[in-house]
């Protein structure tokens, strides 16, 4: 990763992705900092000139055209694209919102997709680019409460690895963030335990580390993410048995 190398990352207003904004913009790299809260964007360029703050909503394709053209106008091609922007409301599927299943969907899916839908072309003109995939370990398997959000990631997780086969042989490095639990306005909402919980500033830094591997799967913090695919392992009636044990949601029948 060349330090002046141009940095497009989404969802970019607070936790993750303002961290990892903040590490970028201070190794020297041009930010172009993507997010719906202009005022949050623009107190990061307060703190680092060389983030460019761009408002913009990931699931409406027109915002991120716009926001993709602005980006390469101020900062050039872009380099490596984070694409970071994500919502995550706990939910009871007992008490059914259609609207909040297609929220999650449209901006943890869809926006990725709204994105790779102007990387992609560029990219593959030139041989070259890097594009990191934000998931979740709750993409694994099915947990409690997360019916809306979990299914969105594990699709994110196989977005990633299939669009791997066809980019990574043209040059074009892909690579797939699975963090567990990180401290952050989302996850400000569980009322339960957190296990292994680390800060947004941890979670940047390991992310940044990542990035600057060759590995495909960039995932923390690793004590948690080894529990979780050991429990990726186990048989489904297995696998729901332990988890509501654990957790104290009821099982019938």
């Amino acid at each position: 990763m060349k330090t002046d190398s141009h940095v497009f990352i989404t969802g970019a207003s607070s936790g993750i992705g303002a961290s990892l904004a903040r590490l970028m913009a201070g190794k020297g790299c041009r930010v172009s900092a993507v997010a719906r809260r202009r005022d949050k964007l623009e107190a990061l360029q307060a703190e680092y000139p060389n983030i460019m703050p761009i408002q913009a909503d990931v699931s409406d394709h027109a915002s991120v055209e716009k926001a993709l053209h602005l980006a390469k106008a101020q900062n050039g091609q872009i380099d490596i694209a984070v694409l970071n922007a994500g919502i995550y409301q706990p939910v009871n599927a007992a008490a059914f919102e259609l609207s909040v299943y297609h929220q999650h969907m449209a901006v943890n899916y869809t926006g990725i997709l709204n994105c790779l839908d102007g990387l992609i072309p560029e990219m593959v003109a030139r041989k070259a680019g890097h594009i990191a995939f934000m998931a979740s370990v709750a993409g694994y398997r099915g947990l409690p409460r997360s019916a809306a959000y979990g299914p969105t990631k594990a699709a994110v997780q196989n977005l990633a690895e299939s669009i791997y086969f066809d980019l990574a042989p043209l040059g074009i490095k892909i690579q797939l963030i699975n963090p567990g639990f990180v401290e952050t306005e989302a996850t400000a909402v569980n009322d339960f335990i957190m296990p292994d919980l680390i800060s947004s500033e941890m979670a940047a830094k390991q992310l940044l580390d990542g990035l600057i591997s060759n590995q495909f799967e960039i995932a923390f913090p690793k004590r948690f993410v080894r529990k979780m695919k050991w429990l990726r392992l186990l048989p489904a009636n297995s696998y729901l048995k332990l988890i509501t044990k654990f957790t104290g949601h009821q099982r019938r029948g």
